[in-house]
C-alpha cells in the first residue's frame, strides 16, 4: 500500500526544520564577520590610537591561551552542529528511501505474480495465460457452447478448453439474471453466499502457489456470472477414482493411494504452517482433491477458506461450513474452527482411502456403529483392521501399510482436538509408512 501524503510529510517537515535551525546556528552573523575582519585591519582603531598600536600575532603564531580556549570549544561545537546535521540527513534518506523502495517492491510483485485487472474484469495471476486474448471468448453469450462440460455444481457448470499445448477448466459461476431486488429471500441469500465463496477463493487461492495445490490461473466477472480458471486435471477428482474403483471400471493401486495421501499431507502443512497468514480450507474432501497426470493430488475449491492472522488461533463463524461425514464434532459444538479441524476431515479421507468407503456410503447404515469412523475404531480395537480394507487391495502384499494409514486415520480424529497431530507431524507421520510392501 501506498503511504499516504499527509503520512509523509510530517517527518519530512519535522527533518527539514530541525535541519535549518542546526545550520543557522552554526553560521555567525555576517555582522559580527565583517566587524572581525575590519578589526584585524586596523580600520576600527586608528592607527596611532593606543588600541591601533596592538599588535596581532601572525599566522601560525600560538594565540593567548584564553583565545585557544574560545576556539576549541567553537570547534567541538561545530563538529558535535556537523554529526547531528548529518545524523537527520540520514535518517531523512533513510524514510524517503523506504518508503519508495516499499512502493517499487509492491509493484514487482504484483508484476511477478501476474496479478493486475483491466476495465473488462479480467485478472490473471499466473503466466499460464500468456495474455487475456486468449480467453476472450468468455466475452461472447454463446462462448461456451461447444465446450465439454466436465463437472456439475450448485452455481453452475465446470468446463474444458484446449489452448494451444494447455488444457484448461473453467469454473462458471452463474448468477441470478434480472435485478437484485427482484430475487426471493432465498436467492438473494443463496447469491451472498456465492458471491462470499468467489471472492474468497480469489483472495485465498489467488496468490498460493505449491505443488499441491490446484492454482487458479484467471478470474472474470461478468454482469450475471464468473468464470474462474484453473488448470485442468486429467484424472479428475479422488472422490471419483475411489467410486469408479469401487465399481470396478479403475484401478486405484496402493502405491497411488499412498502418494494421494502424502501429497494430501504436503499441501495442508503449507496452508497451516508455512504460508502467512495461515489458511484452513475448511471442506477438505475428496471430491475436492483433484489428481493431475502423475496422480499427484491437488487440494482444490477453496470457497469456504478462511485465513487466520498469526494472533489467532481460531475462527468463530455463524453457520456451519463444509460437508457432513467430513466435520470435526466440536465444530458443531463451540461454531469455532480450527486448523485441527481440517485435520480431521483429512483422517476421514484416509480412512476412505483405505476402505474405499465414503461417510455417506449406505453400508454403513446397515452397521452398529452407524458411522465409518466408529465403525473402523471398533474393528481396530478388536484386532481385526483387515475388516476394514478395500478388497481390490487384499493379497498384494501391502496390509501393513494399510494398517498404519488407518492408525494415522485414527490420531487425526480424536475426539479431543488436542490428541490430533498437526499437518507437519502428518507428514512426517505418512513419510515413515514404506510406499509398497
Amino acid at each position: 500500500m501506498v503511504p499516504k501524503r499527509s503520512t509523509m510529510a510530517a517527518p519530512l517537515a519535522i527533518c527539514l526544520l530541525l535541519f535549518i535551525s542546526i545550520s543557522a546556528a552554526d553560521v555567525p552573523p555576517k555582522s559580527q564577520v565583517n566587524y572581525d575582519r575590519r578589526l584585524h585591519a586596523g580600520k576600527i582603531f586608528p592607527a596611532n590610537s593606543p588600541a591601533g598600536r596592538l599588535s596581532i600575532p601572525p599566522t601560525g603564531a600560538p594565540l593567548p591561551s584564553g583565545n585557544t580556549s574560545a576556539h576549541h570549544h567553537h570547534r567541538k561545537r561545530h563538529k558535535f552542529h556537523r554529526w547531528v546535521a548529518g545524523f537527520f540527513i540520514g535518517c531523512l534518506a533513510g524514510i524517503i528511501s523506504g518508503f519508495v523502495g516499499s512502493f517499487l517492491f509492491r509493484i514487482l510483485l504484483n508484476f511477478v505474480r501476474g496479478r493486475y485487472r483491466d476495465r473488462r474484469g479480467f485478472e490473471i495471476f499466473s503466466p499460464v495465460i500468456k495474455s487475456k486474448e486468449v480467453l476472450s471468448f468468455l466475452e461472447k453469450e454463446n462462448g461456451l457452447t461447444d465446450l465439454e462440460v466436465i463437472g456439475h455444481g450448485g452455481c453452475g457448470e465446470v468446463y474444458r478448453k484446449e489452448l494451444g499445448t494447455k488444457t484448461i477448466a473453467i469454473k462458471m459461476i452463474r448468477l441470478h439474471s434480472g435485478a437484485q431486488a427482484n430475487l426471493t429471500e432465498e436467492e438473494s441469500r443463496m447469491l451472498d453466499k456465492w458471491t462470499r465463496q468467489i471472492r474468497s477463493e480469489i483472495r485465498t487461492v489467488g496468490r498460493i502457489r505449491h505443488r499441491n495445490l490446484l492454482p487458479l490461473l484467471a478470474h472474470i466477472s461478468r454482469p450475471e456470472r464468473h468464470y474462474l480458471v484453473y488448470e485442468y486435471m486429467k484424472n479428475g477428482s479422488l472422490h471419483d477414482a475411489l467410486r469408479e474403483s469401487a465399481e470396478g471400471t479403475r484401478k486405484l493401486q496402493w502405491a497411488e493411494r499412498y502418494r494421494v495421501a502424502a501429497g494430501i499431507a504436503a499441501g495442508l502443512e503449507h496452508l497451516h504452517v508455512h504460508h502467512r497468514p495461515h489458511v484452513i480450507h475448511r471442506d477438505l474432501k475428496p471430491a475436492n482433491v483433484l489428481l493431475d497426470d502423475a496422480m499427484e493430488p491437488r487440494i482444490a475449491d477453496f470457497g469456504f477458506a478462511k485465513e487466520v492472522p498469526d494472533a489467532n488461533t481460531h475462527i468463530t463463524s455463524s453457520n456451519i461450513a463444509g460437508t457432513l461425514g467430513y466435520i470435526a464434532p466440536e465444530y458443531y459444538q463451540t461454531m469455532k474452527y480450527t486448523v485441527k479441524c481440517d485435520v480431521f476431515s483429512f483422517g476421514v479421507i484416509l480412512g476412505a482411502l483405505v476402505t474405499g468407503r465414503f461417510p455417506s456410503d449406505e453400508f454403513f447404515a446397515e452397521t452398529e456403529e452407524m458411522s465409518m469412523l466408529r465403525w473402523i475404531r471398533n474393528r481396530m480395537s478388536e484386532g481385526n483392521a483387515a475388516a476394514c480394507f478395500d478388497r481390490q487391495l487384499v493379497g498384494e502384499g501391502n496390509e501393513d501399510q494399510m494398517e498404519l494409514m488407518l492408525r494415522v486415520a485414527f490420531f487425526c480424529t480424536a475426539d479431543d482436538p488436542n490428541d490430533r497431530p498437526n499437518s507437519k507431524e502428518l507428514r512426517i507421520m505418512l513419510a515413515q509408512i514404506p510406499a509398497t510392501g
